[in-house]
C-alpha cells in the first residue's frame, strides 16, 4: 500500500475484525469451562477434541507417532523424545519450558510447525497455561 492511501471505513473495520479473529494464541481469554491441570481434564477438553482427530494425532497413523487418543497420551508424551529432534522431550515433568509440547503450542519450536496445525487457530494463552501448570506439577498420568 502506498503512503497516504486511505482505506475506506467499512474495509478497515472488516480487516480489523479478521485480524482480531486470528489471534487465538495471543489472547488471555479463559480456558474451556472445567479445564483443570490434570491429564484427564486436558485429555477430555483439549487432546480428544482438538488433537486426536483424523489426520493429526489420533489413531494408529498419528503424525510423528504421537497418539493423543484417550489411553495413549501419557505414554506418548511424558519423558518421550521427539522424532523431529532427539534432543527434544515432549513433556519434561516439572519443566514446561523444556517441554517440546509447550514450545509447539506457544509457537516457539525450532522444528516443525506450531500446533494445532492445518490453519486452525492456536490455543489461547489461558489454555496453554493449564497444560503448562500440569507439567509444572509433575505431569502426572
Amino acid at each position: 500500500m502506498k503512503a497516504g492511501t486511505v482505506i475506506a471505513p467499512p474495509l478497515l473495520a472488516a480487516a480489523l475484525l479478521t485480524l482480531a479473529a486470528c489471534g487465538g494464541g495471543s489472547g488471555d481469554s479463559s480456558p474451556p469451562a472445567g479445564l483443570q491441570p490434570t491429564l484427564d481434564s486436558i485429555q477430555d477438553n483439549i487432546f480428544t477434541v482438538t488433537c486426536a482427530v483424523s489426520g493429526c494425532h489420533g489413531g494408529p497413523m498419528a503424525q510423528q507417532g504421537l497418539r493423543l487418543d484417550p489411553g495413549f497420551s501419557a505414554g506418548n508424551l511424558i519423558n518421550v523424545h521427539s522424532p523431529q529432534d532427539s534432543n527434544l522431550i515432549r513433556v519434561v515433568p516439572g519443566d514446561p519450558d523444556a517441554s517440546f509440547i509447550i514450545q509447539k503450542l506457544d509457537g516457539t519450536q525450532t522444528v516443525g510447525e506450531r500446533m494445532p496445525a492445518g490453519g486452525r487457530a492456536p490455543l489461547t494463552t489461558a489454555t496453554i497455561n493449564v497444560i503448562r501448570q500440569w507439567i509444572q506439577d509433575g505431569a502426572l498420568p
